[in-house]
């Protein structure tokens, strides 16, 4: 049951709702279509953190910033650089990610770096465009300082997202994980419903810890897994980062870096063989034997796409004072 203060509104509402605020900010029609679908997936598939709670944040963005064309810069054989030309970091990303799946067509693969844009949304969308035209797409992603070393105290990492998207004929794989404990979206989540975050995640700006979303959010996040998740959010950091000619350490909102891989299977092994490969080893992980009270194995990205199928019957809930706001 959703809460009392969800109002119930349809998909295609949805996106008309969404489509029409981001038009009247001046957007593109098409460009204001492919930011309210990147949102709407992540509503469908319970990831409100990365949905409409970010529209008004895009459209400020949006009207304050100074843009130019996205256009490719540098090109050395499989590897192209993109300049975002300080565009939405959500249009980036998804142009750069079909230029690499029509690379990897062409190619076997193509790897494109991304500078000069911004925040992008929930990183497993562009990576599914990829499962989705039966190629491997990968996605580093870097951001403003949020994630504290290990040890530290301060925000020096961002939250460094990391997705994978891998055909098969079955069950969608399709991982998408923050390196940090909490996703900015998190705590955005935390602050309108007014709770509490769980203890010995973050810090408050003086590096106190703290459970308030409103201080973690001026101050600083853990790593997840501690110094596993720091390896990787560093690792992130420089390849979505000094490597692509974007930001080592940017600012909010400004000359964020993309590094987006996209494999054809095709060129190690026919598609056909990969996807039985990849279903076998499904079916076997299903099949494990299971702790005691679990009921099934699933596998990344299986949840959030039957909350999907279930949305898409139903339609989703928005917050009514989020609701107020964009209409």
């Amino acid at each position: 049951m959703e809460g009392s203060d969800n109002v119930h509104i349809s998909v295609a509402d949805a996106r008309e709702l969404a489509e029409t605020f981001l038009d009247k900010c001046g957007m593109s029609r098409t460009d204001a279509a492919i930011i309210t679908d990147i949102l709407l997936e992540a509503e469908l598939r319970g990831r409100k953190t990365h949905g409409f709670i970010r529209l008004t944040g895009i459209k400020s963005r949006y009207e304050q910033g100074k843009r130019t064309d996205i256009r490719v810069d540098k090109e050395e054989g499989q590897c192209v650089r993109i300049d975002g030309g300080n565009q939405p970091g959500y249009l980036v990303a998804y142009r750069a990610m079909e230029f690499a799946i029509e690379r990897a067509k062409q190619r076997d693969a193509g790897i494109v770096g991304v500078y000069n844009t911004s925040h992008c949304g929930m990183a497993g969308y562009y990576v599914d465009m990829a499962r989705k035209a039966d190629i491997i797409g990968l996605l580093f992603a870097d951001c403003l300082p949020r994630i504290t070393p290990e040890g530290g105290t301060e925000a020096i990492l961002g939250t460094n997202p990391i997705a994978v998207g891998i055909p098969s004929n079955t069950v969608p794989i399709l991982f998408d994980m923050s390196t940090a404990a909490i996703t900015n979206g998190d705590l955005l989540v935390a602050m309108r419903e007014g709770t509490a975050i769980a203890e010995g995640v973050a810090f408050s700006p003086e590096g106190e810890p703290t459970t308030d979303a409103d201080a973690a959010l001026k101050g600083s996040v853990r790593p997840f897994g501690g110094h596993k998740g720091f390896g990787l959010a560093l690792i992130t950091q420089i390849l979505a980062g000094a490597l692509v000619n974007a930001a080592t350490i940017p600012p909010p909102g400004a000359n964020y870096g993309l590094l987006i891989i996209a494999i054809d299977p095709t060129s190690f092994v026919p598609l056909t063989q990969f996807k039985t490969e990849v279903d076998k080893l499904v079916a076997r992980i299903k099949e494990n034997r299971r702790e005691s009270g679990v009921t099934e194995i699933l596998v990344p990205g299986e949840r959030a796409y039957r909350q999907r199928t279930v949305h898409l019957a139903e339609g989703i809930y928005l917050d009514d004072t989020l609701l107020s706001q964009i209409t």
